[in-house]
């Protein structure tokens, strides 16, 4: 299935339904149809081939999704740009890719000034705010209707680099329309449903998961151009927003907001979370504040699309687990050769199915290396243990695992442990060298506040539930942890400021 077939389908089923609200504005389906069809047709005037790259650096507006559907119906790559990036980090992917057009929040136009001399490969850019509008008004709204291969390229996403530099997972329109049909299908959504749009849409997750599912469904999405948790109350209630996806950061700050009312948010009747690890308890405390409303907890990739879903009412009994295998998803849990491990057993999370990018965009290397027997399955650096009916819990990128004593430690053991403290807001744990052990545990904390605690306390605390090797060396107070924009904590910039003899980055 062709990605812009999504737009195409839900709007000539409900052409008049409003489909996007953002601010004071509102797009029918129709409208909405016409105005990716106008992309197209100035994509095409300007002569762009299939397989040639679009940049799109835009927050949360109607536009992106113009911009995102527009760009599938000519078979050009959109390669999405995290506005919130500094000036040479969006240079550098730019000169990565070398789009020959750009769609920029104007917003961010003092950004692309400071590189324009980098980037002399760029036919043109077009501002959201400024002329994007009347761009798009002088093109027709006539379908291309071109023939393009469904397997081909359509979109390259970032990685979230926090374990590295960010790579660009290149996925095809049908790898997309198959997350999106899942997580519709998972998270139950409707053409009933008002669905809130509330993570950066620059995110896979955001974008061509969540927010695609919304207009496969036929809802209508309420689109929030930045995260605030007292404006999404004021809309939910405004709007009855139904359905909402976010990453745990938001899920806390919204919880822990002056203007929480549960009175406000009863029409919500169920959040989807992913795109990080929900540290231990949030769960409980978003059932104990929101009891009406459902918790769907949902584990994917970049590079995958959504791989598992822990459903509302699995949440009680399988707490700390990501649930299992989505529907249509084929996951194993193997050994570094590829052999499946045993029930109890930690393996490396691999998958298998249409819904599997095509590769990072050139590097082959770290595709050889994603894809390394060559069969078929993409092996996800996450390692895990599988109960015997298929409720999977993360411990760890295997690349973080940490080696002291000869001895195998995961960090996200420690830090269930750790988060499990009641004046522990969040944590994150990770290793260092040490000449005795070869590496030693640091742990960074973000308390709760009242009441506070302290380093002895929470070695105590370790120690009644850890092996003794397994207990942080150091535990440090922090104001914050700093994530990237999906709310992944980002270790290595942690251990490098560490090891740099700084608290933080």
């Amino acid at each position: 299935m062709l990605l812009g077939n999504i737009l195409r389908l839900a709007s000539q089923r409900n052409p008049r339904k409003t489909a996007i609200i953002s601010g004071d504005s509102k797009l029918s389906y129709a409208d909405y149809n016409d105005q990716a069809n106008r992309f197209a047709n100035f994509l095409l005037q300007l002569d762009l081939q299939i397989g040639d790259r679009v940049a799109s650096v835009l927050y949360n507006t109607p536009e992106y999704g113009i911009t995102h559907f527009g760009n599938a119906r000519v078979g050009s790559v959109l390669v999405h740009v995290s506005p919130m990036y500094a000036p040479p980090a969006i240079a550098h992917i730019l000169e990565r890719t070398k789009p020959r057009v750009i769609i920029a929040d104007i917003a961010i136009a003092a950004k692309l000034d400071q590189i324009r001399d980098k980037l002399g490969f760029v036919e043109r850019i077009v501002f959201v705010g400024d002329d994007f509008t009347e761009t798009l008004n002088i093109h027709p709204t006539t379908d291309p209707q071109l023939d393009l291969d469904p397997n081909a390229p359509v979109a390259m996403t970032f990685t979230g680099g926090t374990t590295g530099e960010p790579k660009g997972a290149v996925v095809s329109h049908n790898a997309r329309y198959v997350s999106a049909w899942t997580t519709a299908l998972e998270h139950q959504i409707t053409d009933a449903d008002i669905a809130g749009v509330v993570t950066p849409m620059f995110h896979a997750v955001s974008l061509m998961i969540w927010y695609q599912a919304t207009i496969m469904a036929g809802c209508t999405a309420v689109i929030f151009r930045k995260w605030d948790a007292g404006d999404f109350i004021k809309k939910t209630e405004q709007h009855k927003i139904s359905t909402v996806f976010m990453v745990p950061v938001q899920v806390r700050d919204l919880l822990q907001s002056d203007a929480f009312d549960p009175h406000q948010l009863v029409t919500l009747e169920n959040i989807g979370v992913g795109g990080a690890m929900t540290p231990e308890g949030l769960i409980e405390e978003c059932r104990k504040a929101l009891p009406h409303c459902g918790y769907t907890d949902h584990y994917g990739q970049s590079e995958t699309g959504p791989l598992t879903i822990l459903k509302p009412w699995e949440t009680e009994t399988h707490k700390g687990t990501i649930g299992r295998a989505a529907t249509g998803v084929d996951i194993r849990l193997v050994d570094e050769d590829g052999n499946r491990v045993p029930p109890g057993t930690i393996g490396e999370l691999i998958s298998r199915g249409p819904f599997l990018m095509e590769g990072y965009f050139d590097n082959d290397t770290e595709t050889k290396h994603y894809f390394r027997k060559n069969d078929g399955w993409g092996w996800s650096g996450d390692l895990a243990i599988m109960d015997e009916d298929g409720f999977i819990t993360l411990v760890g990128r295997s690349k973080e695992m940490i080696i002291s004593g000869g001895i195998n430690i995961y960090p996200r053991e420690i830090e269930v442990v750790l988060e499990g403290h009641p004046s522990v807001e969040e944590c994150t744990v990770f290793g260092v060298p040490d000449d005795k052990w070869g590496e030693a545990l640091i742990a960074y904390v973000v308390e709760k506040g009242d009441p506070p605690t302290t380093e002895n306390e929470l070695a105590q605390f370790c120690g009644e539930q850890l092996a003794r090797y397994k207990r942080p060396k150091t535990v440090i107070f922090v104001p914050q942890i700093p994530k990237t924009p999906s709310g992944k904590i980002q270790k290595p910039l942690l251990k490098k400021a560490y090891l740099d003899g700084k608290l933080l980055p």
